[in-house]
């Protein structure tokens, strides 16, 4: 017989790294500073991913140099596809940033992530205790990401589907483990510890996460991804990063979107920033 029941709507994440996952390996020196491990991107409503991709093709519409997928390093460095950035004029120059950060700020997407400071997690201790070796970067923030992406999904009556930008094979299967084993077995984090952030349960797990699928970096969504999350990532640090303060002030944030009340378990999460002051 079947199912008459109205299928809930769909909740899209969009998941990209930034910075180094491993705890004991050092990370790449940057002229900012800092050093991170971040993962997250956007999550869209289903109904607002045609907009999304619309909006994508008229920003290149409007740079013809454009012949590559965005990638927000490369832009930023002015390399490899995006060298022809380096031969624009200051006032060109400009003006390309200007309208990128104005087509990020006004997606209806929400930018959303877990950023760890490294130092931070270090002089904790972590990684060197009994038991710690399961636990890369990546896997404590994958699981406090999809953990808030999932009670969002939930607060909306939505089920959430995880897009996450593919690399080495080795890299895809541990990140597509994760996730099978948060549908599972629910968080593996102390209860007693994380009880104020409201946990979901297995069986909430179970019923909200709908399926994984790993997209290169064509994937329209994960373009935009990949610009948002070493935005977020930056501007944990310094809110004053242009990038940033650009989709904060156009309130794609998501710690901004839900009732504040609720942003300490739905919001942006910055990890193991004792001694820095993040958003």
């Amino acid at each position: 017989m079947a199912d008459d029941k109205p299928k809930e709507p769909l909740l899209h994440l969009y998941i990209d790294e930034s910075g180094t996952r491993h705890p004991d390996r050092p990370g790449t020196e940057a002229k900012h500073g800092n050093d991170w491990f971040a993962m997250g991107g956007i999550l869209v409503n289903d109904e607002d991913v045609a907009t999304v991709k619309q909006g994508l093709s008229d920003f290149k519409k409007q740079w013809p140099k454009i012949k590559a997928p965005l990638h927000f390093t490369d832009m930023r460095a002015k390399k490899k596809n995006f060298a022809w950035l380096g031969t624009l004029d200051q006032g060109d120059l400009n003006r390309f940033w200007s309208t990128y950060q104005d087509f990020l700020a006004a997606m209806p997407v929400s930018g959303t992530a877990c950023v760890i400071d490294r130092p931070g997690y270090i002089a904790r201790g972590y990684g060197k205790r009994e038991g710690d070796a399961k636990w890369l970067l990546c896997r404590s923030a994958f699981d406090i990401l999809l953990e808030r992406s999932a009670k969002l999904a939930r607060m909306n009556g939505r089920r959430l589907t995880v897009s996450f930008e593919m690399a080495d094979p080795g890299t895809n299967q541990r990140v597509k483990s994760y996730y099978i084993n948060l549908k599972n077995n629910g968080l593996a984090f102390d209860k007693q510890n994380s009880a104020k952030y409201e946990p979901l349960t297995v069986e909430q797990f179970a019923h909200t996460l709908l399926t994984i699928e790993g997209k290169d970096k064509a994937n329209t969504l994960m373009q935009i991804a990949d610009s948002y999350i070493y935005s977020i990532a930056r501007g944990s640090y310094d809110a004053s990063y242009d990038v940033y303060d650009r989709i904060a002030k156009g309130g794609r944030l998501i710690t901004d979107q839900v009732p504040a009340e609720k942003a300490a378990i739905l919001g942006i999460k910055t990890y193991c920033f004792d001694q820095k002051k993040g958003p």
